[in-house]
């Protein structure tokens, strides 16, 4: 379902164990386009036998980016991270020999993340300074446990967030660190119940959206809130609320024309909800695969009040458009007359480098890896690689098969269950997702299950083309 596909790879960053090290307080964030630089020491004895790599969440984005750290002869290790918002979540993953240790750091622009390895292979990364509450992963726990504190029975109306029933904040949270915790519960409430009602279609009146005035709406949303791109994907497409596409229409006069609206909840939004709102527009536009057209490109650069909405989008656009570039094809082997078999279909591209990857719908790390793959795919020297990716009924369901693919490049096969069990036991696979590499004559020349670095990528690339 659209409703699910921003979740998964925020939850990739949410297993790992947060290490925030400072106890000053929140900074207040502004959405910006920067960078933020790696520097760090490995030991020289393990500096060719280690690779390190960066799993980056930014805000509003539906799938993780990963980089690949420099690390010389001497262990130095260097970089530097694309950052799409002030702040973001990172995974940093240290891979030696057989061995793997991760740690979760939080980026800021115009900071230094500082990753130390060891002897002993011990990881250690250091990152932004924040608040207490985010030394540890109990609050990402405490955000996600929302759903304790949904409505028993199913009702029409959008219940108030029940605050005095809250418990279980994490240790050392400050009175600042509450507010700014129960702000992101009411956010992951609200479009819940927003959710279960879809689920329901039930349609709710328009003035069960006065719970808007329960959110507080300003800079520190934009810090580490998962559950926010829900809330508006759910305000925009509600069939009550009736919040006209911004198609070409210049973003002031669209925000005249929703600020009209909320009047009759009766909601008065701020600045920043109109920029977000208008902001979420576009970008389900560019999820949903359709580029930003010359108008909205001029309109953007002019329309918005607070942060660089407008450098942020025009990076979204550059993607979508390089995306775009590689046109999809859509197989469902069920289909009479379409190949049964993976040697039917890799006989369909003859005379091809071939890369086969096994993914199902609810698998987190399988979009990182398919972002990566169209990431160093569009690369000069990889053209005539083939992309084959394959999925089964039992693992993602038709329409989100579709849906999740979009205009996505290469080609998109729904195997039958029995086909893919098949494939998955010949080859002694036993995760998702697996990659299998085929050359020109297609001999199979690697397989590889779970995620791959960038540069390892780039190597099994290089023997195949």
């Amino acid at each position: 379902m659209k409703r699910f596909l921003f979740l998964p790879l925020w939850l990739i960053l949410c297993c790992y164990c947060c290490i925030c090290n400072a106890q000053t307080s929140l900074p207040t964030n502004a959405i910006k386009i920067g960078k933020c630089v790696v520097r760090g020491k490995v030991p020289a004895m393990l500096a060719m036998k280690s690779s390190l790599t960066v799993v980056c969440n930014n805000f509003f984005v539906s799938n993780a980016d990963i980089y690949d750290l420099s690390i010389d002869a001497e262990g130095n290790v260097s970089g530097e991270i694309p950052l799409h918002s002030l702040y973001a979540h990172a995974g940093v993953v240290l891979n030696v020999d057989d061995t793997q240790e991760k740690e979760v750091v939080l980026l800021s622009q115009n900071d230094t993340l500082r990753v130390w390895v060891d002897n002993q292979k011990n990881l250690k990364a250091e990152g932004a300074r924040c608040s207490s509450v985010f030394n540890c992963y109990d609050w990402q726990t405490f955000v996600f446990d929302y759903d304790r504190y949904l409505p028993r029975k199913e009702s029409r109306v959008i219940a108030k967030f029940p605050v005095k029933k809250i418990s279980g904040y994490p240790s050392g949270t400050t009175a600042e660190d509450r507010k700014i915790l129960v702000n992101k519960l009411k956010i992951h409430y609200y479009a819940s119940m927003l959710d279960e009602m879809q689920v329901r279609k039930v349609i709710p009146p328009i003035s069960a959206y006065a719970f808007l005035s329960d959110i507080v709406f300003d800079d520190k949303i934009l810090y580490a809130s998962p559950g926010t791109v829900e809330l508006f994907y759910f305000l925009l497409l509600d069939k009550s609320l009736k919040i006209a596409n911004i198609g070409d229409t210049p973003i002031p006069e669209w925000k005249e024309k929703l600020r009209r609206r909320l009047a009759k909840i009766p909601y008065k939004p701020n600045e920043l909800f109109c920029d977000l709102m208008a902001f979420s527009n576009y970008y389900f536009q560019l999820v949903n695969g359709e580029p930003l057209t010359a108008q909205q490109l001029q309109n953007i650069h002019t329309g918005f009040s607070s942060g660089e909405w407008d450098k942020l989008l025009l990076l979204y656009h550059e993607q979508e458009v390089k995306t775009q570039a590689r046109s999809g094809h859509f197989v469902n082997c069920a289909e009479k007359g379409q190949p049964q078999t993976l040697e039917e279909i890799l006989a369909q591209h003859k005379g091809k480098p071939v890369i086969v990857d096994f993914w199902y719908g609810a698998c987190g790390p399988c979009a990182v890896m398919s972002k990566l793959l169209y990431k160093v795919l569009a690369e000069e020297g990889f053209e005539n690689v083939e992309l084959l990716d394959m999925t089964s009924p039992s693992l993602t369901r038709v329409e989100d098969w579709k849906y999740m693919k979009g205009k996505q490049g290469g080609w998109h096969y729904m195997l039958k269950d029995a086909e893919l069990e098949r494939i998955m036991k010949q080859q002694q696979a036993e995760g998702f997702p697996t990659l299998m590499f085929y050359d020109k004559s297609h001999q199979l020349v690697k397989i590889k299950v779970g995620q791959m670095s960038e540069e390892e990528l780039r190597q099994s690339l290089n023997i195949i083309r």
